[in-house]
């Protein structure tokens, strides 16, 4: 069967590429129609996805930590194992099995959904569907489960427990575990460094201790605890255990401590690998709300197997104001503009691009592209020209070029968190050079503050914290200032003299932990990474722009990692744990690096460098990318893939040919920081106006416009001080940046009332989501009433001067000060209504210095002024 426009979805690299599809098998609702059917349903393939698309392996059903009804199942379902021990396991039930082989229609399985008998989760499927008769053909045919993979990375357990072992495990140790012990020994910070998650960490105990010795309950301090026979350990605290289950306990460790492969231990491989997802069709465009259309997917394996799993795919929209998508995959136009349909199966996540057109306006001439560059060049840039091709898919027409005063403090604002001086404004707004916005970029990007604000968004990204680098205290030491400080100073000098990405990140990576040298060792030696997977999870985020925390629980619900991959990535860094002084691994091992290829390393590697290797290598799909993305989020604050942190199949870019442009170039220039910046400034895209047209006023994603944003917490508070500033030092505050909340008072500011109102981030979390720079009542509190601006005002030397020269009836031009109160808070001349407006109120209060002081404080609480539009 051939298939036009179809589109594939690579499992490693996330991209989309146009095939054409073989023959498949036909879907599970077609070959399980019928009840007696010779076909086979595959536990993998078939049942837990069909498990999945029914919601029992949810979080609120059998999912959920402590399961529901006695039955519990790997959360969205990729422990194949845990998940068939447990359905084939006696039901605490009395109504019967879960699995009955002999006879499949009196099965838990198929009884309960099907509600003939009382199910808590309600009816979810009918008696005599395909779903019904796949569940009995499985359990007819033997309900066997995942066949495991025989990778020689799958390591068989230390010890063989029987059955019936296991079986007294999970009925009566499992269930004391988790009701007395793992809400202080379960993930997370242990108490008394003790985790009670899986054999082996029992078995290694905490700080009292071996917790446990197979076969000698009386040199176990389990025993002594729950027995309360040793007055330093009395567990659990809440009061002793039964009797019985002491005994339990006892038997237990007798029978030499076994253990369920359904608790403790990531979920092994499998035999059977997704390799690709196709979907029909490739894109939908709906011309008008009520449109349908039909999704279709097509699964492949690694052993070259297609089948048409839509049926047992799970389907959900980005965006239900745009389309919605109903169990079967029919999707259905919602309203105008443009998202995203998601389907899951197995470990595939596949993104279906859905647009509705606003209107049918035409795109801008390419002659007028032309005749109206902002950067006096005579072809359409990249970036516009793909920006541009989404627009005209929406039927969006884009605002026109933004006037040199918006342009001038926008630029000025997002390059270098510094508002515009008045005489630069000024002379700007007077010069009538065809290329003075370009010539402006250039200049800005040779400015110490450019490198001043972007080493502050690095040291964001990298977390940077006083309070991590030398205690765990709230409170930072002095030291942890001083070392915050040199991290600082560290990426400001090489963003300054240009270093690229690549290097400055190697510098990171690669620092040693015992020597002061070139690299940046504070990255490893903060105290908040306490253990590999701290660490594992800070790297994926600074340098990948990927969330990986999720994978440490159970399979990510929206990416491709499981278990496995976050204990393979996590392993990495095990000589990487807080306080220690090296970074090699002390034996051989092969680990594989977030399903890209494994990594052989031997005793007394640096497991960094091989890291280090594979983000720079052109093929990396995040490394590049991520930076790429958050430099256009910082432009535009939104990302290409938004929020930047979380590039997920299921987390798009809205316009990937322009990711795929910029990040490709970028790599091409070297990883040229100044070019990236340079590109994005210079396009017309980002010189937009941000008033709307009557297209794209509610365009929000597709940079049609320019949408006013809060400015950061860091420029607001130098804005303030920079607009009060006398005319001697208004330069000296731009550069100095000791002075500078962009710059290193930056370290000591995080935490304090002004940064938290504006959302300055402590950076003691793995997400961008840690700064907010929406606006909130607060802020216009703040400004309004706050000391910190009264004493601004107040104490401005400009004002005082002002002052000064009324006291020594020194001639006052009221103009040139209204003129100028304007240039320095909203970086512009006043209209003429407005400068009529001043000078009313200026005459109607009794000193010149007065009414400016009115009038700057007035300007500080302005919309204009707190935004960056």
């Amino acid at each position: 069967m051939k298939w036009s426009g179809i589109i594939i979805a690579s499992l490693m690299f996330n991209s989309f590429d146009v095939v054409t599809a073989q023959d498949h098998l036909p879907s599970a609702d077609q070959r399980f129609g019928n009840r007696y059917t010779v076909s086979v349903p595959d536990f993998q393939k078939h049942v837990i996805p069909l498990l999945g698309r029914l919601g029992c392996n949810g979080a609120k059903c059998h999912g959920s930590f402590q399961g529901q009804g006695g039955l519990r199942l790997s959360l969205f379902g990729f422990d194949f194992q845990a998940d068939h021990a447990a359905l084939r396991a006696e039901a605490s039930s009395e109504l019967g099995n879960r699995l009955n082989l002999s006879r499949p229609e009196e099965s838990l399985l198929v009884l309960k959904p099907t509600e003939q008998i009382d199910h808590g989760g309600g009816k979810r499927l009918k008696v005599d569907s395909w779903e019904h008769h796949l569940l009995l053909r499985w359990i007819q045919s033997g309900g066997a489960g995942a066949e495991r993979a025989t990778a020689e990375n799958v390591r068989p357990s230390e010890k063989q427990f029987s059955d019936k072992q296991v079986a007294f495990f999970e009925e009566k140790i499992q269930p004391l575990f988790e009701s007395h012990c793992f809400e202080c020994h379960g993930h997370g910070d242990p108490k008394a460094g003790f985790q009670a998650i899986s054999r082996e960490t029992l078995l290694q105990g905490g700080k009292s201790g071996v917790a446990v010795v197979p076969d000698d309950p009386q040199q176990s301090l389990l025993m002594q605890a729950v027995n309360y026979s040793n007055d330093d350990l009395k567990m659990p605290p809440s009061g002793k255990l039964k009797p019985g289950e002491i005994a339990d306990l006892e038997q237990w460790i007798r029978m030499g401590v076994p253990w369920s492969d359904r608790y403790g231990s990531a979920p092994v491989e499998t035999s059977q690998t997704l390799v690709s997802l196709y979907c029909e069709p490739a894109e939908i465009v709906f011309q008008q709300t009520g449109d349908q259309s039909q999704i279709r997917i097509v699964a492949e394996w690694e052993s070259g197997e297609r089948e048409d799993v839509t049926c047992l795919t799970r389907f959900q929209t980005n965006d239900d104001a745009v389309v919605s998508v109903d169990p079967s995959g029919l999707a259905t136009a919602v309203g105008q503009g443009d998202t995203h349909v998601i389907a899951f199966y197995d470990n595939g996540v596949v993104a279906i691009p859905v647009l509705q057109p606003f209107q049918h306006h035409p795109l801008l001439n390419a002659t007028l592209e032309q005749t109206d560059n902002p950067s006096g060049q005579s072809v359409i840039l990249p970036i516009d020209r793909l920006v541009n091709e989404k627009l005209g898919k929406l039927g969006l027409r884009p605002s026109q070029l933004c006037s040199d005063a918006e342009f001038l403090r926008r630029v000025s604002i997002d390059m270098t968190g510094t508002l515009p001086a008045p005489d630069e404004v000024l002379e700007f707004l007077s010069d009538s050079t065809k290329d003075k916005r370009s010539q402006k970029i250039n200049e800005l990007l040779k400015r110490p503050a450019y490198a001043a604000w972007w080493a502050n968004k690095l040291c964001d990204f990298t977390g940077c914290n006083p309070a991590s680098i030398q205690s765990l205290l709230e409170t930072a030491t002095e030291t942890g200032y001083v070392k915050a400080s040199e991290w600082y100073d560290w990426i400001f000098d090489r963003i300054g003299r240009n270093q690229p990405y690549d290097d400055l990140v190697a510098g990171i990576m690669l620092a040693q932990l015992a020597e002061t040298g070139e690299g940046m060792p504070y990255f490893w030696t903060r105290q908040s990474l306490k253990e590999p997977k701290d660490t594992a999870m800070s790297v994926a985020h600074a340098f990948l722009g990927i969330q990986l925390q999720c994978a440490e629980c159970h399979k990510h619900p929206f990416d491709r990692w499981t278990q496995t991959d976050f204990n393979e990535f996590a392993r990495f860094f095990d000589p990487l744990t807080a306080g220690r002084r090296t970074a090699v691994v002390d034996n051989d091992r092969s680990l594989r690096l977030l399903r890209s290829h494994k990594v052989m390393l031997q005793a007394g590697d640096d497991p960094r460098k091989p890291i280090m290797d594979w983000l720079r290598d052109p093929a990396n799909p995040w490394f590049a990318r991520a930076f790429v993305n958050r430099v256009w989020a910082g432009y535009f604050n939104r990302g290409i893939v938004d929020p930047p942190d979380q590039f997920t199949p299921a987390n798009p870019a809205s316009n990937p040919a322009l990711l795929d442009w910029l990040t490709a170039q970028f790599i091409e220039n070297g990883f040229d920081m100044k070019w990236l910046h340079r590109t994005i400034a210079n396009s017309r895209t980002y010189q937009r106006s941000w008033k709307p047209n009557e297209t794209n006023r509610n365009d929000r994603r597709n940079y049609s416009r320019a949408v006013p944003r809060r400015i950061p917490a860091e420029v607001v508070y130098d804005a303030i001080k920079q607009a009060t500033a006398s005319d001697e030092k208004q330069a000296q505050v731009r550069i100095d940046l000791r002075r500078r909340a962009s710059g290193h008072l930056s370290m000591r500011m995080a935490g304090t009332h002004a940064m938290k109102v504006f959302g300055k981030p402590d950076r003691s979390l793995n997400c961008d989501c840690e700064r907010v720079n929406a606006p909130n009542l607060l802020q216009s509190i703040f400004l309004q009433n706050d000391p910190l601006v009264r004493m601004r005002i107040a104490d401005s030397e400009w004002i005082i001067q002002i002052e000064d020269d009324e006291q020594k009836q020194i001639s006052i031009e009221k103009n040139d000060f209204v003129e100028q109160a304007w240039l320095r808070t909203v970086n512009r001349p006043p209209s003429p209504a407005e400068f009529d407006r001043s000078l009313r109120h200026i005459d109607s209060v009794m000193t010149v210095s007065e009414g400016i002081s009115d009038l700057m404080w007035a300007l500080i609480n302005t919309k204009e002024f707190l935004l960056n539009h």
